[in-house]
């Protein structure tokens, strides 16, 4: 389990790292949170914060696009269970 300033931490540590990133980390990173996270529109909402937040990081490292896409990913995820 990992709160949304625990969850961004990490997403700091890896757009500041000067070596490329493996998109795993960021991987559990959203999992953790997400699943501290009860109900399907509760993890909606909670994923849409940690994306507008995640926006507001630093958006010149390489490692941001990656981010963004995992984050899409799992937004993708989640309106497909709702649609279910």
């Amino acid at each position: 389990m990992a709160s949304l300033d625990q969850t961004l931490q990490v997403f700091r540590v890896l757009l500041d790292a000067e070596q490329p990133v493996d998109i795993g980390e960021a991987e559990e990173a959203i999992w953790a949170y997400l699943s501290s996270v009860s109900g399907l529109s509760a993890q909606t909402a909670a994923l849409e914060m940690l994306r507008r937040e995640t926006t507001a990081l630093d958006g010149v490292s390489p490692f941001m696009p990656r981010l963004m896409d995992d984050l899409g990913r799992h937004k993708k995820r989640l309106s497909e269970k709702s649609a279910a």
